[in-house]
C-alpha cells in the first residue's frame, strides 16, 4: 500500500486533476442531479469532510484515480475488478457493518453484480480493468463483454438507491459507472481506429462514453422494477448460453 501512494504522488495530475480530484467531483456532483432527475435516490446535502468521513472519501477516490482513462498520464499500477468493487464499496460496507443484512437480501443486491464480472472475466480473459478496454475480435466474446457491463449497469439501480449520502456517496456511485464505461469506450476505440488519431481518441471518446452510459442508466431509473427484472434476467441467460458455447468450443 505504501508504494502504492508513493506512485501515486508520482502521478499527481491523476489524484488532483483527472480521472480524479477536480474531475471526479465535478462529475461526481453532476451525475447525482442528473440521476435525481431521472428518479434516483438523490445524495442529499454535502456532509463535511471530518476526519471519520475521510475514511469513506479516500478509497473511492483513490479508485477513480486509478481507473485506466485516457487522456490521463500512464500509470505503472493496475487495478482490477474485485480490488476496484472494494475500494468503491468501502463507504457503503461501513453502512452495512451497522445494519442488520440478510444474506438474501445482500444477493439481490451484489447478486448481478457477481455474474457481470464472471461475464466480462471470462470474455476478456482476466480481472485487470485495462483487459475492459481491449475490444474482442471474436463475436462470441463481444457479446458476453456486452452483456456483462449491461447487467453491471442493470445492478446500480438498487445499489445506488441504498448508498450512502455525501461526497463518498457521490464518488462512488461515479466510479460503478465509470467501470461500466469501459468497454463501451473500449468498443468505441475499436470502431473508431481507423477514423481517428490516437491522441484525439484520447480526448473525444471518454467523454463520450461516459455520456452515453450515464443516459443509459438514467433510462433505467424510470424503467419499472418489473421490466429491468426481465431484461436482468434475459442478459443472464445469455450469458449462460455463451458460457456453454465458450466451454463447447474449447474442448
Amino acid at each position: 500500500m505504501g508504494e502504492l501512494f508513493g506512485a501515486l504522488g508520482l502521478a499527481w495530475p491523476r489524484l488532483l486533476l483527472y480521472p480524479g480530484g477536480l474531475f471526479a467531483l465535478v462529475a461526481s456532483w453532476l451525475l447525482g442531479r442528473w440521476l435525481a432527475r431521472c428518479g434516483g435516490v438523490p445524495h442529499g446535502p454535502a456532509a463535511p469532510l471530518l476526519p471519520d468521513a475521510a475514511l469513506e472519501f479516500v478509497p473511492p477516490l483513490v479508485a477513480l484515480s486509478l481507473l485506466p482513462l485516457a487522456p490521463a498520464r500512464a500509470f505503472p499500477y493496475g487495478l482490477d475488478l474485485p480490488v476496484t468493487l472494494a475500494l468503491l464499496e468501502w463507504p457503503r460496507a461501513r453502512v452495512l457493518a451497522s445494519d442488520a443484512r440478510t444474506p438474501a437480501e445482500l444477493v439481490r443486491d451484489y447478486g448481478l453484480l457477481l455474474v457481470a464480472v464472471l461475464a466480462m472475466t471470462v470474455a476478456v480473459g482476466g480481472l485487470e480493468l485495462t483487459r475492459l478496454l481491449r475490444w474482442p475480435a471474436a463475436w462470441p466474446a463481444q457479446a458476453l463483454l456486452a452483456s456483462g457491463a449491461a447487467l453491471w449497469l442493470l445492478a446500480l439501480p438498487r445499489l445506488i438507491s441504498g448508498g450512502p449520502p455525501g461526497p463518498a456517496g457521490a464518488l462512488r456511485t461515479l466510479g460503478l459507472l465509470l467501470v461500466a464505461t469501459l468497454p463501451v469506450l473500449g468498443a468505441l476505440a475499436a470502431e473508431t481506429a481507423e477514423h481517428l488519431p490516437a491522441g484525439l481518441a484520447g480526448w473525444l471518446l471518454p467523454p463520450l462514453a461516459i455520456v452515453v452510459v450515464a443516459l443509459a442508466l438514467g433510462a433505467l431509473l424510470r424503467m419499472p422494477r418489473q421490466a429491468q427484472g426481465w431484461i436482468a434476467g434475459s442478459l443472464v441467460a445469455l450469458v449462460l448460453l455463451l458460457a456453454g458455447y465458450a466451454a463447447s468450443t474449447v474442448r
